[in-house]
């Protein structure tokens, strides 16, 4: 996530912290982008399973500019719970890798490469599930008046 993407959820998630917690755009945000991290993390596992699948192509997941467009397009003046939905409503895609072939029997997937996107994946999601956390840490201090 770059860090235009982070810098606008803190606007967002400052903006909206007074309403209802559970439901709100960071919350759904974060949740999404696990679901495309979780996504990926099993497209990467399938590629690397039939890396000697003859005729095999390498699968992509993409969800990144989806949620950046629409952080992007919340100005927070909106109706929150649309923006929700908007959020909700956006799925990863799934692309295949049709023009390279790295092995005699046109398997398309390069393992060094699936191996470096599977660590970047898996640093990316444990961030994300390190921000969920902290999000309701500061929620349960809110609530309680409590830092601890």
């Amino acid at each position: 996530m770059s860090s235009d993407v982070l810098h606008n959820l803190k606007t967002i998630m400052e903006a909206h912290f007074s309403m209802d917690w559970l439901d709100s755009i960071p919350s759904a945000f974060l949740q999404k982008d696990l679901d495309g991290l979780w996504a990926r993390q099993k497209v990467i596992s399938d590629n690397m399973a039939n890396i000697e699948t003859p005729g095999y192509k390498e699968k992509n997941i993409s969800f990144e500019n989806q949620l950046k467009s629409k952080i992007d397009s919340i100005d927070g003046s909106g109706n929150v719970p649309d923006e929700i939905n908007g959020i909700e409503d956006t799925k990863p895609l799934m692309t295949e890798n049709t023009r390279e072939t790295y092995r005699a029997d046109n398997s398309g997937v390069d393992l060094e490469q699936q191996m470096v996107s599977m660590a970047r994946t898996s640093l990316n999601y444990s961030y994300s599930l390190q921000t969920m956390g902290d999000y309701f840490t500061r929620l349960k201090a809110a609530i309680t008046g409590s830092s601890k």
